[in-house]
């Protein structure tokens, strides 16, 4: 039998299975970490999104309730599909100062048959989440009639999304209805159990600017429509002697605002429709007609903080969402302008510290990605929320309650300084264009 090769007296032969080794181990290394934090991560998770987390007590002297609503457009065909009818059909949510009762329980942060509908996320699941509103109790008494805001979510939330910041509002004696936009919201499940799901045909397509820029002309036509739908079912229900809000809805006090796409939709049905008397944009870039032809009632624009720079994270693994945001901050600098131009009553305040999805609920749940990858500013999220509620009060008191004659321009309200714009009384560029 001839000799066999002694490979470890080899020099050459024995450093290279060295090296080999020694890359084995430290490949075995580096996977079991990977596979260590992947692990840690899970629990984390698991652990973060099944905490329970009470949201921010409201601060004004209303205790508050809150119903759903199933509403039909019998003059509207649904434009996305006619899966759940042929009508436009929405579901609509109520908060309203309430007058608490023996019977009286708490609401559901989104209801049970809802939340088992919706797709997972990494933030607390919605059956650990504790609200402050009252589920179907009665119209509080303190006043005959209360102002009317219509809320718009950001495109695929739903209004419970908005929990904190309208509970907050509703408190301080306003009634405030949340529109679930059937097929752009992610879920929405109607009482006799029909479910109507998102559809790509009522979303936003990947692409090229000009072509997002166009799908949402069409949709913030449609989510328009809704808000106006809305406002007549309003009229309806204040003279209908079957309901609880019969009589209790100051119709000539109507406010619109929106987060987001729904806030180029509050805008866009405010041009629209003179039963609008005033309305906010939180945070959201333009569409529609309303930046080519201007808008003359009061405007105020409710905007994120946009001298944060993005954390590490962000900027690392997703610059090119870094880049568009930025590019949209410029958009909708330039958008504000056009639009305010033949205004006499339009304002911009930034939130200190916010980022765009501050406004939401976000701000105050487990939500670790998104503060990870600057969705979510640094300021602590129920300042941050307390801080946007009463400056969307500030506005809607003076324009809709006349509290007062002009908003605070440059005041000294915590977290919202008032900004002019157009021929607002103290925009220094007012005299320049």
């Amino acid at each position: 039998m001839p000799p066999q090769p002694d490979f470890l007296s080899n020099k050459p032969v024995a450093a290279g299975i060295g090296i080999l080794r020694t890359v084995s181990i430290t490949i075995l290394v580096v996977v079991l970490l990977f596979l260590a934090l992947i692990g840690v991560f899970g629990a984390v998770i698991h652990f973060g999104d099944h905490r329970e987390v009470v949201l921010p007590k409201p601060t004004g002297p209303f205790a508050v309730g809150r119903t759903l609503f199933d509403w039909t457009d019998p003059e509207r065909d649904d434009p996305y599909s006619s899966a759940i009818g042929k009508h436009r059909e929405l579901m609509v949510w109520f908060w309203y100062p309430a007058t608490v009762t023996p019977e009286s329980r708490p609401a559901e942060y989104i209801p049970a048959d809802w939340a088992s509908l919706l797709p997972w996320r990494p933030v607390t699941i919605p059956s650990r989440v504790r609200v402050h509103a009252i589920a179907d109790p009665p119209v509080a008494a303190d006043r005959q009639t209360y102002p009317v805001l219509i809320f718009s979510t950001g495109f695929g939330n739903l209004p419970s999304d908005y929990t904190s910041l309208i509970e907050d509002i509703a408190s301080h004696g306003y009634v405030v209805l949340g529109i679930t936009n059937t097929y752009s919201a992610p879920v929405v499940r109607f009482p006799d159990g029909r479910v109507a799901n998102h559809l790509a045909e009522a979303s936003f397509p990947g692409g090229p600017s000009e072509a997002i820029q166009s799908a949402g002309n069409r949709m913030v036509d449609v989510w328009a429509a809704d808000i106006r739908f809305a406002i007549d079912k309003l009229a309806q229900m204040n003279s209908d002697a079957k309901s609880r809000f019969q009589g209790r809805l100051d119709l000539s006090k109507i406010g619109l605002l929106g987060h987001s796409f729904g806030g180029a939709a509050s805008v866009e049905a405010c041009l629209e429709d003179a039963r609008c008397e005033a309305a906010i944009d939180i945070d959201g870039n333009l569409f529609g007609d309303v930046a080519r032809e201007g808008i003359r009632k009061p405007l105020l624009f409710v905007l994120s903080d946009w001298t944060l720079r993005p954390p590490w994270l962000a900027r690392t693994l997703a610059s090119v969402s870094v880049q568009r945001f930025r590019r949209q901050q410029v958009e909708l600098e330039r958008e504000m302008n056009a639009t305010c131009r033949k205004s006499s009553q339009c304002w911009k305040a930034h939130i200190p510290g916010t980022g765009h999805f501050n406004f939401t609920d976000l701000a105050v749940l487990y939500s670790p990605g998104m503060r990870l990858m600057g969705y979510l500013g640094p300021v602590n999220g129920a300042k941050g929320l307390e801080e946007t509620s009463s400056c969307i009060r500030t506005f809607f008191g003076t324009i809709l309650n006349g509290q007062s004659p002009n908003l605070p321009a440059g005041s000294s309200k915590p977290g919202c300084q008032f900004q002019a714009l157009g021929n607002t009384p103290g925009n220094s560029h007012a005299a320049r264009r």
